[in-house]
């Protein structure tokens, strides 16, 4: 057996023990000895079809095909056109759940599982919506079917944290160290599926770890008041990359519009050139055609750029380079307006300066979050955090965040000491 080989075994047996990125790292390292390996390459297609990469898993079939003409690969290309269908299934049950619908979400999962694809996110999400019914006993078997395959799952790990601590496994209850569990696992799920391959480009699943606030809050951060609308500007001003703007010390000299540079961008849908360029011009007195080739550009932002930008945003936060998340988060927010993606960049946005320890930007979108989207997917959990947030400086806050919270989420799986001694 060649080293390609050897490794491919080395992929199978991580797979099978529950590591499923370490196989897929093994299998690349496979394929790069050996480019014809035939089973590294139908290996890693299952991998990413698991993870619900559907995009990727075709590309190594179509690949496998092409160059060994694998019949299995053949048959795995034919029965992934059926998952079309449940990609539109899956986008349909997070659309119910967030309004709150958890018996129409959960029928249409029950759909999914005719398929492996989605495999790892089907199972989390419907483990979520009966964690939300408070049907501790059913949910656990599809976190232990995930576990088993990706043991270091964070969605799957916290949604058995969540049993541990509201259901029936077993471990002394902890109440200082309950943080945000369901907010976390939906923001994981949503990312998935955002894109546009059918209407949504299906990536890489994106696991976001949530950094716990440690120590206590430094007494001279304040939180803020009056009007928010002055803050926001002031800290997206701060975040988005500098802007290169014409020497001023060249005064006669006219800094060009990069026409043919800009319209490559364009026709290539380079989002990192495309969204530089119009920071750049925008606001620049421009000939006719030039001001054209902005709208063009901010129609793709709007159209695609928004979905780009939110993944790469998540990306970084995966990473935890928050800095280079907020940068991305920040790109789309200002072309979001009537985009379903709004609420999450808001929420993602305020999450990574909280997982940075900034908190002061954190509490601004936070409660932009709750301004524009009062009963959105994340105002619980936006609730109890701006209680922790708030609950060592500004105790009055604390506690009409606390009454907020109970009034609007009687049954708020958050209402526990710490809650109560806010409401105290």
């Amino acid at each position: 057996m060649d080293k390609s080989g050897k490794i491919y075994v080395k992929a199978m047996n991580k797979y099978n023990d529950g590591y499923i990125d370490k196989a897929v790292a093994l299998c690349e390292k496979s394929i790069a000895l050996n480019i014809t390996n035939a089973a590294a390459l139908n290996l890693k297609g299952i991998l990413y079809y698991l993870k619900g990469d559907l995009e990727n898993a075709k590309k190594m079939w179509n690949i496998n095909y092409k160059r060994n003409n694998d019949k299995v690969s053949k048959k795995y290309l034919k029965d992934s056109i059926r998952d079309k269908e449940n990609l539109q299934l899956y986008i349909n049950a997070l659309d119910l759940m967030k309004r709150f619908d958890i018996s129409g979400a959960l029928e249409a999962l029950k759909q999914c599982e005719n398929s492996h694809f989605n495999f790892i996110n089907v199972n989390n999400l419907v483990s979520l919506c009966y964690i939300k019914q408070g049907e501790y006993d059913k949910a656990l078997p599809y976190i232990l079917d995930v576990l088993k395959t990706d043991k270091k799952n964070t969605a799957a790990i916290m949604n058995k944290k969540t049993l541990i601590e509201y259901g029936n496994l077993k471990r002394e209850t902890n109440y200082k160290k309950i943080f945000i569990v369901t907010a976390s696992v939906v923001s994981i799920i949503l990312v998935l599926f955002v894109g546009k391959t059918y209407g949504y480009k299906l990536k890489n699943t994106l696991i976001i770890g949530i950094k716990k606030i440690e120590g206590k809050i430094q007494s001279d951060k304040k939180t803020t008041t009056g009007n928010e609308l002055k803050p926001i500007e002031n800290k997206v001003k701060e975040n988005k990359p500098k802007e290169s703007k014409p020497k001023e010390n060249k005064p006669k000299e006219k800094l060009e519009f990069p026409q043919k540079k800009f319209s490559e961008a364009i026709n290539t849908n380079n989002m990192e050139q495309i969204i530089e360029y119009v920071n750049q011009w925008k606001n620049a007195e421009l000939e006719m055609n030039d001001k054209l080739l902005i709208v063009k550009a901010e129609e793709i932002i709007k159209s695609d750029g928004i979905v780009y930008f939110y993944e790469k945003g998540v990306k970084f936060m995966e990473d935890k380079n928050f800095i280079q998340a907020e940068k991305y988060f920040l790109y789309a927010l200002p072309y979001s307006e009537g985009n379903y993606l709004k609420e999450h960049i808001i929420y993602m946005l305020a999450l990574s300066y909280k997982s940075s320890s900034e908190f002061e930007n954190a509490v601004i979108y936070y409660e932009l979050s709750l301004k524009q989207f009062p009963e959105g997917s994340y105002a619980e959990e936006i609730l109890y955090d701006l209680i922790f947030i708030n609950k060592d400086i500004d105790v009055v806050k604390a506690k009409g965040y606390a009454e907020k919270l109970i009034k609007q989420f009687p049954d708020s799986q958050y209402n526990n000491d710490m809650v109560q001694n806010m409401l105290k």
